[in-house]
């Protein structure tokens, strides 16, 4: 099996040290990041982890609170890091208080998400 998946070159610096300001709902499964300066549209599978391991993700059961899980985590962290993989477009973006957000691209049709810096389109996963 011949499955190369690989770091892309994709400079992201300009995004490092930005701070989640707030996570808005999009429809019931969905998110969006709101950052200091631009945001992540969230349209894919996604999940939130720790060095624990995970801790929560797209498919909860339905009387989790995702959201208020989710924004327990992430509001008023700074963006770390932010890893793009290669031909999937998957996404993992580091916070200072040692948490990840993955995002899986599934589909092959729709987009995944949106990375925006201030107002302007960055990357379109």
């Amino acid at each position: 099996m011949n499955i190369k998946i690989s770091q892309s070159n994709i400079d992201f610096s300009n995004f490092i040290g930005r701070k989640v300001i707030e996570i808005l709902p999009i429809g019931k499964d969905l998110i969006n990041v709101i950052l200091d300066k631009g945001s992540l549209n969230v349209e894919c599978s996604w999940r939130l982890r720790d060095k624990q391991g995970l801790i929560i993700g797209t498919t909860e059961r339905k009387e989790t609170d995702r959201l208020s899980i989710i924004k327990q985590h992430l509001v008023d962290t700074s963006i770390t890091e932010i890893y793009h993989f290669e031909p999937t477009d998957d996404m993992i973006i580091a916070f200072n208080n040692e948490t990840y957000l993955d995002l899986f691209s599934d589909s092959s049709i729709f987009e995944q998400y949106q990375l925006y810096n201030g107002e302007d389109i960055f990357l379109i996963g």
